[in-house]
């Protein structure tokens, strides 16, 4: 992207919903918790997953006015972050491993066992927060999109984070859409196979963000 490119917060707008959908529609743990999620408790919890992401990005955003950016990129708070963030992972993918395995997950939502505690918008930060890559995300292409942002004053910064969050939210309602209208397809034989195989993912992606940080 050429920086030349954008002269105004209208193309920022555009710059950050083309830049941000190419990293909503990557695979990782928020796709694989918002599927589960959305299997388990439907449309509109997964939809209030998304509220939670939005406002730690918000918060992230008002970060980087304090200078939160330099902190990100110092080695020893990535490992940190990616230690934490793969044990995260490896806490909900067990969890879902395990149910799938006992046979306690259910495709009846009254019978299903929660794989945690959380509500959904606390569940869409912290998916978001443990995944060391959206970090990395933030670390690298958000502060260069967030400072572009800046240069046009609040109005240039409201564009960045609007473009930013249509973009998760154009993918995200496909996936949800697209889940939860075949879910009556679904027996709990199959549910559960779905279920312990997003738990294997994420525990797949959860060591490896521990390996590689050690």
């Amino acid at each position: 992207m050429n920086d030349a490119l954008i002269t105004s917060p209208l193309q920022l707008l555009l710059a950050a919903f083309v830049i941000g959908l190419s990293g909503a529609m990557s695979p990782g743990p928020y796709l694989t918790v918002t599927i589960a999620r959305t299997l388990r408790d439907g449309r509109l919890s997964a939809f209030l997953m998304l509220v939670g992401h939005a406002l730690l990005e918000a918060l992230l955003l008002v970060g980087f006015a304090f200078g939160l950016a330099t902190v990100l990129k110092t080695p020893r708070v990535a490992l940190v972050m990616s230690v934490i963030g793969g044990a995260v992972l490896l806490w909900m993918g067990g969890s879902l491993v395990w149910g799938a395995w006992r046979g306690t997950i259910s495709v009846d939502l009254h019978a299903a066992e929660d794989t945690t505690r959380l509500g959904p918008i606390a569940h869409g930060a912290i998916v978001s927060l443990s995944n060391p890559y959206w970090t990395l995300w933030w670390a690298t292409i958000g502060i260069t999109l967030a400072l572009r942002g800046l240069e046009f004053g609040p109005v240039g910064v409201l564009a960045f984070f609007v473009g930013h969050e249509m973009a998760d939210l154009a993918w995200y309602s496909v996936v949800i859409l697209a889940v939860s209208t075949g879910r009556h397809l679904l027996s709990d034989r199959v549910y559960r196979v779905i279920m312990g195989i997003l738990g294997a993912f994420l525990l797949y992606l959860g060591g490896s963000f521990i390996l590689s940080a050690l």
